[in-house]
């Protein structure tokens, strides 16, 4: 029983006391940002930087020792790569590239579906995790389906389901975190993102012209 469980834990440990404290605080900051505007990177920094504190905090010299820093760097430099596109202006060049050649096959609704969905997922290997992927191509996105009198729910929806379809590891942060502890390499994630990105697309063209339309879309 989870109630004999937790009994046996016993009370909780100053250290255990702290570490519930600490993380309360982060998440009332980073649910009242709209009150102080303290950006979400600058809090999670701060409280990592309490909990090495002494007395105070949590952690110790050994423990950061421990902490294996590559994957927050390869997770930075993934998410960076939307910036990087903006600042060169390869961006721009990019999505005007991407929606000319997807404009004249956005006819039916299957088609538009397949084409919308795998169009996402060219899109997303250039511009590596899909948070960035996502806030660059959206916007444009929404303009496009404004110009042609689209359903923009529809298209945003298909858009982000072909952002979900990944085959490398740089493609998502959670993913960089499962690589670092080994329990997978770069062809295992080749082949079962391939696997998933192909039962996804079959799944969403069944789901667009037969379920959306029965729940509103």
């Amino acid at each position: 029983m989870l109630a004999d469980q937790v009994r046996r834990l016993g009370a909780w440990t100053p250290l255990e006391r702290r570490s519930a404290l600490l993380m309360a605080a982060a998440i009332l900051l980073w649910i009242t940002d709209f009150l102080h505007h303290v950006p979400t990177p600058m809090v999670g920094l701060g409280i990592g930087l309490v909990a090495l504190l002494p007395r105070v905090g949590v952690l110790d010299t050994d423990d950061l020792r421990r902490v294996n820093f590559l994957p927050i760097f390869f997770v930075a430099a993934a998410v960076s790569m939307g910036q990087v596109l903006v600042t060169t202006k390869a961006l721009g060049v990019l999505t005007d590239l991407l929606f000319a050649w997807m404009a004249p096959l956005v006819t039916s609704v299957y088609r538009s579906t397949l084409v919308l969905y795998w169009a996402a997922f060219l899109y997303h290997i250039p511009l590596g995790d899909e948070t960035s992927m996502l806030a660059t191509s959206l916007p444009v996105l929404m303009n496009y389906a404004r110009m042609r009198h689209l359903d923009p729910l529809a298209l945003g929806m298909v858009w982000t389901f072909g952002a979900g379809a990944k085959l490398f590891v740089y493609q998502s942060a959670p993913l960089v975190v499962g690589y670092s502890y080994g329990c997978f390499d770069a062809r295992d994630m080749l082949k079962i993102g391939a696997c998933l990105t192909l039962v996804e697309s079959v799944i969403l063209v069944l789901l667009v012209p037969w379920y959306w339309p029965w729940i509103g879309i």
